[in-house]
């Protein structure tokens, strides 16, 4: 690391339990067809068990998961086949959070999709990439004993090659196990601990008292460098600028480029990527005329 903790998180086990191989996916992707339709009709069904706001819904987003607006309150829409005890837990986990934004109320399982309600936070002023650190420096501090669901990478994967060419399927399949092998090995500096999964200024909303993270479905237990992986990528990439990562690092006291286990890292997001690129062209009926490329790619995973 080329930078230190100024007073270092309390350490949590060096190497990661291996996922639990045929466990059913708690996150996932929508079925084609899946949407803001449904997110609404399930928000109607969930009214019967849960207290939202009588206003108009507003859609706020609509990805994998659809996000509507109800007056005060935000309600999250997960497709069909989302594990409720997975929500949950995290929730339950990460109870009275002062770095992140949990649900109040839900999950409410519906015949169109998973149902949660959040406050709505109304301030729009953008969070910087420093502020991101604070929070994130915070996040990992105050949860770190939290009992979350342990790291298991590239879950996704295996739905979405169901339907590849069998030589696609076997490649990037063969990748992901040997990036879970390597992961299995990793020795993690800042160590094990909670993280949040999906760090960008992008998941984090000014609160009443100051930044807080959002979007927590990925929270679990893994090398809290893959955090700070993010940022160190944006700034491989030039996305962002020298000053701007460096005020990243300084606000949450480490810097993982100088560390060598960080390509394992790169690797795990990288080919998440593959996995969500494949669902979401499909979802807008786009080719794939770049699956043979990522193919040869990964023919070498590391």
């Amino acid at each position: 690391m080329s930078l230190t903790l100024d007073a270092p998180l309390p350490e949590g086990p060096a190497v990661l339990r291996a996922p639990v191989v045929g466990a059913p996916e708690p996150l996932p992707l929508p079925q084609p067809g899946w949407g803001v339709p449904e997110a609404l009709a399930a928000l109607a069904e969930a009214r019967l068990a849960v207290a939202v706001p009588a206003a108009e819904p507003v859609v706020v987003s609509a990805l994998s998961t659809v996000v509507l607006r109800c007056g005060d309150r935000a309600v999250k829409v997960y497709p069909p086949g989302t594990d409720p005890a997975h929500l949950a837990r995290t929730a339950t986990a990460l109870a009275g959070s002062a770095s992140a934004l949990l649900a109040e109320a839900g999950p409410v399982v519906t015949s169109t999709g998973v149902v949660t309600v959040l406050p709505w936070l109304a301030d729009p002023t953008p969070v910087t990439w420093a502020e991101t650190g604070a929070v994130l420096r915070r996040f990992h501090a105050e949860h770190d004993d939290a009992d979350v669901a342990p790291w298991e990478p590239l879950r996704r994967l295996e739905t979405q090659a169901v339907d590849l060419p069998d030589e696609a399927a076997t490649v990037l399949l063969a990748a992901r196990d040997a990036l879970r092998e390597a992961l299995a090995a990793l020795r993690s500096p800042l160590g094990v601990g909670v993280v949040h999964g999906d760090l960008s200024p992008s998941n984090v909303m000014r609160g009443p008292d100051g930044p807080v993270l959002i979007d927590l479905d990925w929270v679990a237990r893994a090398p809290r460098e893959y955090d700070l992986g993010s940022a160190a990528r944006r700034r491989d990439a030039g996305e962002l600028d020298a000053a701007t990562y460096l005020a990243f690092c300084r606000a949450y006291g480490a810097d993982v480029r100088g560390w060598d286990g960080r390509v394992v890292l790169d690797r795990v997001a990288a080919l998440g990527g593959v996995a969500f690129r494949l669902w979401d062209d499909r979802r807008q009926g786009r080719t794939l005329d770049w699956l043979d490329d990522a193919v040869a790619e990964w023919h070498t995973p590391l």
